[in-house]
């Protein structure tokens, strides 16, 4: 019996999916036309050249259609459709209602489209001659990216998952449900809601930040492979390098930005854990840059193209993996950030094993044409590039490997298991690659390409060596750092960053890349920074009440505070004094106090809070106090019902700051030879 259901509004998603299709087709056939350009002579017709354009403009304001309507009916409140009832509620603040749009995977596709669609224009306009095939790669991958959302069925096979389907239509349990009531809408009164998770300033711009990275790296793939296709083997690196180093830039921004609400959110006490989603974002960052320098080398010694072509290609191709790490369900049981089966595992391994045996085909085919020997010279500049960028691919491998230990599983039928501890695990392995790339970092500041003089690469390196060696001896007689591992990466980084600054300010190697020299110099403080953080980071709430917590590890990490009573915790002594609860948020007040002539003063305060959510569960939100050179971070590791006594966890984090602040300067690096580049194409091209 068919239901006429009362009050939906059918309109706006029907629009919205119409737009859809518009966008698949439109960048479906601007592919088509963008081949059948490139086929013809350079100084043929343009017809086909202007309807590719077109199409793809098309494109691109359909899928900004899509997102408009979407927010439309996520700002009404429309819960008639899944995607709004499943991510959002009444009660969102405005902040978070922007965050409902990438919250689930329909959302996240349609962001990463747009980012493409949107420099897909871009290039409409910049590309030049590299227009025909770097636009028909682009618009190939939009085919891939919107067919996500399409959310049809095709011969029993899922194509995509549609932003706008109904509630009605996705929900199983339909019997004995309100779906058989015409007028059900009178009854879904709200939303399922955002998770809790994600209420936080950080994640209304970590994701649009991160899938932009993901989008930009799709560039310098694309004149990879239309370099390939034009059999042109060293005019794409101009375009090429600044994109790459674009990618990096806003790549490298989602990663930090994933890492400053890891740190205020998730209860591990830093900014990084290793997650299997974490790293699937964070290897191709590291491609991107082993590509990066091998472009370089190629752009000046007409060396290492093959390496080249294999990074920068592999660096999509390794985007395209992280998204079907996340999305296919595969990491379920090893992350908290993936998300479940959405049923389109099959069609992301399509997308992914297309681009990858697109890549690899093309390069096989055309190998004998751009392979050169090159020239082993020990002491010049670009060997030692070459084998720091061989030391991140190796580092990437590790890290990508381990991570994929459940498809490796699920692919072979083997039962290796993950690391149990994957911090200690990640960090162990880790550490020696950082340690070899700071010092090759070091190296090539005094080198030129092709011959130098050894004694002259000597005498310059001498100063920041001598420098290193006093830093890391003050670190290990003040007890700043006390492992023997940790000094010996202290000194490596040291020499890095101390090489990198005296390259800048004496100007010891002839052109001094300002880019290169501050993003050097911000990987050396930002390293430094998780070294002493690592090494020095402690509990703090070792229990010291009379009460037994149950065993010795409890004991050792956590402390029971009753209300209003005073105990010595660390530095301070810590008393609990109040409880707010608003809505399902219950804040707890956490006094850190001194004592001082007989009497207890007032610090400063934490308010840790613990989101009890009837939907998803208990969410435990830390906070921390930020100071110069310390962070104190305390969360509720037990609250129960009654208000008369919690259970916290606290963690002194030293020298956040110089982490931080290495990253903000490697990003700033980044930016200047973004924008050194971009400033030396226009004056070029006037």
């Amino acid at each position: 019996m068919n239901i006429h259901y009362i009050g939906e509004h059918l309109v706006p998603g029907r629009i919205g999916q119409a737009a859809v299709w518009i966008s698949f087709l439109a960048a479906l056939l601007s592919a088509v036309f963008y081949y059948l350009r490139s086929r013809q002579e350079p100084d043929s017709s343009s017809r086909l050249r202007t309807a590719a354009r077109s199409l793809f403009l098309v494109h691109a304001g359909s899928l900004l259609a899509v997102a408009g309507i979407l927010y439309y009916l996520i700002f009404r409140h429309y819960f008639e459709y899944s995607y709004v009832w499943e991510y959002s509620s009444r009660s969102l603040p405005f902040r978070y209602i922007i965050s409902c749009f990438w919250a689930g995977q329909e959302g996240s596709f349609l962001v990463w489209a747009i980012w493409q669609a949107l420099i897909g224009v871009v290039l409409v306009f910049a590309a030049r001659s590299w227009e025909n095939r770097v636009l028909m790669v682009v618009s190939v991958s939009q085919v891939f990216v919107t067919s996500m959302m399409l959310g049809i069925s095709l011969f029993g096979w899922k194509v995509g998952s549609s932003p706008f389907a109904l509630l009605r239509d996705t929900y199983m349990g339909m019997k004995d449900s309100i779906f058989q009531h015409p007028d059900y809408l009178k009854m879904l009164t709200d939303g399922n809601g955002l998770n809790p998770l994600l209420e936080n300033i950080w994640m209304t711009i970590h994701p649009p930040v991160l899938f932009l990275g993901y989008a930009l790296a799709l560039v310098p793939f694309a004149y990879a492979l239309a370099s390939l296709l034009k059999r042109e083997y060293h005019a794409w690196i101009r375009p090429a390098l600044t994109w790459t180093v674009l990618a990096l830039t806003f790549l490298g921004a989602g990663i930090l930005l994933g890492g400053a609400w890891a740190y205020v959110s998730l209860t591990f006490g830093g900014f990084w854990s290793w997650d299997p989603v974490e790293n699937s974002s964070l290897v191709p960052w590291m491609t991107l840059v082993a590509g990066l320098h091998f472009l370089l080398i190629a752009r000046k010694q007409h060396h290492a193209l093959f390496a080249s072509y294999l990074m920068i290609g592999l660096s999509y191709v390794l985007v395209l993996y992280a998204s079907f790490l996340t999305r296919s369900g595969v990491l379920a049981e090893t992350s908290a950030h993936s998300f479940g089966d959405s049923g389109m595992t099959g069609q992301l391994l399509v997308f992914l094993l297309a681009f990858l045996a697109f890549l690899v085909g093309m390069i096989v085919v055309r190998f004998r044409s751009f392979s050169e020997k090159m020239e082993d010279e020990l002491l010049s500049k670009e060997f030692w590039m070459f084998i720091g960028s061989l030391l991140i691919v190796l580092a990437a491998f590790q890290v990508i490997f381990t991570t994929s230990i459940p498809v490796v599983n699920r692919v072979l039928g083997t039962s290796l298991a993950p690391p149990a501890d994957s911090v200690s695990f990640y960090n162990r392995w880790q550490m020696p690659f950082v340690m070899l790339i700071a010092a090759f970092i070091a190296f090539s500041q005094f080198l030129n390409y092709r011959v130098n003089s050894g004694k002259e690469f000597f005498r310059k390196m001498m100063v920041p060596l001598l420098l290193s060696a006093a830093v890391t001896i003050l670190f290990a007689v003040f007890r700043v750092v006390e492992a023997p591992g940790f000094l010996i990466f202290l000194f490596f980084l040291c020499f890095a960053g101390l090489s990198s600054l005296f390259n800048l300010l004496m100007g010891t190697g002839r052109p001094v890349n300002t880019g290169a020299v501050i993003t050097h110099t911000g990987f050396a403080l930002f390293a430094l920074g998780v070294v002493i953080t690592f090494s020095n980071s402690r509990i703090i709430s070792t229990n010291t009440s009379r009460f037994d917590l149950g065993d010795t590890r409890k004991n050792a990490e956590n402390l029971m505070l009753m209300r209003n009573d005073t105990l010595y915790m660390g530095p301070y002594y810590v008393a609990y004094v109040n409880n707010r609860t608003t809505g399902n948020l219950t804040e707890y007040e956490v006094d850190f106090l001194k004592y001082r002539s007989g009497k207890f003063s007032k610090e400063f305060s934490l308010y840790p809070s613990v989101n009890r959510n009837p939907r998803m569960g208990n969410v435990y939100n830390p906070d921390t106090r930020h100071f110069l050179w310390k962070d104190y971070y305390m969360y509720i590791a037990y609250a129960g019902t009654e208000p008369d006594y919690i259970v916290v966890k606290a963690i002194m984090n030293p020298n956040i700051n110089v982490l931080w602040g290495g990253a903000l300067l490697m990003l700033a690096g980044l930016a200047v030879a973004v924008f050194r580049r971009l400033r030396k194409q226009t004056v070029n091209n006037t």
